[in-house]
């Protein structure tokens, strides 16, 4: 095998998985209270937004983390390309279950979260090569910022939201165990946190009073789509790597990096970020959403939880592994057998 191309290791650590569960929970209460609460509460619209902005990128980065070792096609064939059409086939089932006519558009997966699963793969495709050129991140968001400008880069392959968060998982798979270990000794380090509450309280602020569309934060459109110049859309995206960045270095240094009772559904991540959309593409399609007890955001930070604790579960996460071990028995021809995890923190 050969050597680790980014030059370190990545060790799985309590701050790793401490920091998965932080985010998976925002992912799914992120998308929770965007069906209903966010249209009729002013507040909950601005929490929407700041979480928008840094959530998905700091996942991205800590992928690009924990993808230090040398990529194996096949595997991650099986680990990410097979749960992208699984999991896109059951979210556009979920819809026709409901009675909703959708296109079934493999190739196009916007209206699923499994770009995340599909950029995943892509990024281990290319990151050897690509993380050995020199300014990789700078030159990664210029070519995001260029990007913006051209309507190629579409919901088509998910090629745009691709290039946007590229500089995430770059800076993810170029970062140090040791530069974590410098960013927690540091003295000043909690002004990132007063930092982080600055900019999650200024940059959505201004979103809304410009009526800027929180699709920018998405990565999924050009400028033009989300009704911006050139100039103005690359100065919003922009800030949104500013604000992910200060993100990530205050969670890197402030959250706890010891085990707690939730730590292990860091580990089991990909199931909850594989079931919790069809779930609550059902729960809305039968007015759960909608009841008026749960038209409120502590009511859905609660059922959040909830969903983060069955869906990281450990019945959930052998199930989800099981279903792809058999599926990997079907469409590939046996190999010598090795302990494999189906899941992104590979």
């Amino acid at each position: 095998m050969s050597k680790n191309t980014a030059g370190q290791e990545s060790p799985y650590s309590c701050l790793i998985d401490n920091i998965k569960v932080v985010l998976i929970f925002l992912v799914v209460f992120n998308h929770i209270i965007a069906f209903q609460l966010v249209k009729v509460d002013d507040a909950v619209r601005h929490v929407w937004y700041a979480i928008t902005i840094f959530h998905m990128p700091a996942f991205i980065f800590v992928s690009g983390y924990l993808s230090k070792k040398p990529q194996d096609v096949l595997k991650n064939v099986k680990n990410l390309l097979i749960p992208y059409v699984l999991g896109y086939s059951l979210t556009w089932y979920a819809q026709i279950w409901l009675g909703n006519n959708v296109d079934y558009e493999l190739l196009r997966p916007s209206g699923t979260v499994m770009w995340y699963v599909l950029a995943l793969f892509v990024y281990r495709l290319v990151i050897e090569a690509f993380g050995k050129i020199r300014f990789i991140v700078p030159l990664s968001i210029i070519f995001a910022l260029w990007a913006g400008t051209r309507a190629e880069f579409s919901t088509y392959l998910s090629a745009s939201r691709i290039a946007v968060f590229f500089p995430f998982f770059v800076a993810g798979y170029l970062w140090k165990s040791d530069y974590i270990k410098a960013i927690r000794k540091f003295k000043g380090k909690w002004i990132f946190l007063l930092l982080s509450f600055f900019l999650l309280y200024a940059v959505p602020n201004f979103m809304l009073s410009n009526e800027i569309p929180v699709d920018l934060f998405r990565g999924n459109h050009s400028y033009k789509v989300c009704g911006m110049g050139d100039p103005e859309g690359m100065v919003v995206r922009l800030l949104m790597y500013l604000v992910s960045f200060v993100l990530i270095f205050t969670f890197l240094a402030l959250v706890p990096d010891r085990k707690l009772p939730i730590t292990f559904i860091g580990r089991n991540t990909m199931g909850i970020y594989f079931f919790h959309y069809p779930l609550l593409i059902v729960m809305n399609g039968l007015m759960i959403l909608k009841i008026p007890q749960l038209l409120n955001v502590w009511a859905l930070f609660g059922v959040s939880l909830i969903i983060v604790l069955v869906l990281g579960s450990l019945p959930v996460n052998w199930l989800y592994n099981g279903v792809l071990q058999l599926l990997t028995l079907i469409l590939f021809k046996g190999e010598k057998k090795e302990k494999e995890e189906f899941s992104e923190q590979e």
